[in-house]
């Protein structure tokens, strides 16, 4: 572990980059063969993907084809009496300019069940946190628990993935077993991990200053699910505030950004299809920083509507179509772009995708994608890898492979 904590990045060799990689591979052959007691588990994942784009940047220099997606992750439970649980993961994710390859830690908690028998549980967690929002934020690092490579881009910002994956707090949950199905609600409350990709996003620019967590937030789920696992039905909510401490340097003041982000979430399962679907809402409200930046107050608004169905038992189709927009009242995006005198053009505002690909199983722990997509817009893409004013080809198309391993 010393390796990763001495470890020195140089940007031009990326020498830092692939020793973690290197470092981590090698540890999962290790944890795999290991002998562990009945009351520990230990599972890992290995995951490597390929993306090419026609124009514009996803994770990497991809107009050339980019192998620069990669993500391992190494995790311990130890069930220490039945009602206390220790969990944690360390992950290494490598994605382009946004993130290096760098090991963190993706979740660590203390699950204490308080309460629980064949009609009701209820409990508690302490620690690192994943959020519960939408069907898919909590378990997103893991490939096999996908619907696709990327998750939907509209919803599940991965330019912002680390504000919206965690928070350093506590949760409650309580789940009630009924005749009908199994209601479960998730509550917290907890600090935010914030890092360059958060200030990128929301301000625009790498400024001088520093982003951080105002104060506490908060995030709750409600979901449904019927016994059979048909259907699944959920609600979810995250409240967040963010502070920016300006440099003197900085053309902008400093300010606060709050937003509220809301999932609505409805899923239909048989025995060989599958149809998907969420919509989002986000409030976002700029506070103090300057005429530059108060002016962009606007509801993000996002949907998509995805299907999958099994041309065989190791062999999965899935079609996604969905849209974003970074604001709902100017879906074409002609007002942002006038306020930004025409440096931003309005299709860096929006963003529709349709999307097809096929899953294939080779073994339960093995699996390989392949995928093609089609965009209009640039919405959803980095401005650390898209910087503006470059960012201008608003119709482009991605073509994705990936490989994963897990046990």
């Amino acid at each position: 572990m010393k390796r990763f904590v001495n470890c020195r990045f140089s940007p031009e060799s990326g020498r830092c980059r692939r020793m973690t990689v290197a470092v981590l591979v090698g540890l999962l052959p290790a944890f795999a063969a290991a002998s562990w007691p009945d009351d520990v588990q230990v599972h890992g994942f290995a995951t490597q993907g390929y993306v090419n784009t026609s124009d514009n940047k996803f994770f990497g220099d991809t107009e050339d084809g980019s192998f620069e997606f990669t993500e391992l992750g190494i995790n311990l439970s130890y069930r220490a009496t039945p009602s206390l649980l220790f969990s944690g993961q360390l992950l290494s994710r490598r994605a382009g300019e946004m993130y290096d390859g760098s090991p963190t830690v993706d979740f660590a908690l203390v699950d204490w069940g308080l309460a629980g028998d064949e009609h009701h549980s209820y409990g508690i967690m302490l620690g690192r946190l994943k959020n519960p929002l939408g069907l898919y934020n909590d378990t997103r690092d893991v490939a096999f628990t996908r619907p696709s490579i990327f998750l939907p881009q509209e919803i599940y910002f991965d330019t912002v993935r680390n504000l919206v994956l965690s928070a350093d707090g506590v949760q409650v949950y309580a789940n009630a077993f009924t005749d009908a199905g199994t209601w479960s609600f998730k509550a917290g409350a907890g600090r935010n991990t914030i890092d360059k990709n958060v200030e990128i996003n929301y301000l625009g620019f790498d400024f001088g200053g520093d982003i951080e967590p105002a104060g506490l937030a908060f995030v709750a789920r409600t979901e449904f699910e019927t016994n059979d696992s048909r259907w699944r039905a959920a609600l979810s909510a995250a409240h967040a505030k963010l502070e920016f401490d300006a440099a003197p340097t900085d053309p902008i003041g400093s300010g606060e950004v709050e937003f509220l982000y809301w999932i609505a979430s409805l899923q239909y399962s048989a025995e060989h299809w599958s149809i998907t679907a969420e919509y989002m809402e986000e409030p976002i409200e700029f506070r103090d920083f300057g005429p530059l930046i108060d002016n962009r107050d606007s509801t993000v608004q996002g949907y998509y509507l995805q299907g999958s169905y099994l041309l065989r038992s190791d062999l999965e189709l899935v079609a996604r179509y969905g849209e974003g927009f970074a604001s709902k009242h100017d879906r074409n995006g002609s007002q942002q772009s006038a306020a930004t005198f025409g440096v931003a053009p309005p299709h860096v505002f929006y963003q529709k995708d349709f999307m097809i690909g096929l899953r294939w199983d080779v073994t339960p722990n093995f699996m390989l994608r392949a995928e093609q997509q089609w965009n209009e817009g640039t919405w959803t893409l980095s401005r650390r890898e898209n910087p503006l004013p470059y960012l201008h080809e608003k119709d482009w198309t991605m073509f994705s492979l990936l490989a994963s391993y897990r046990f």
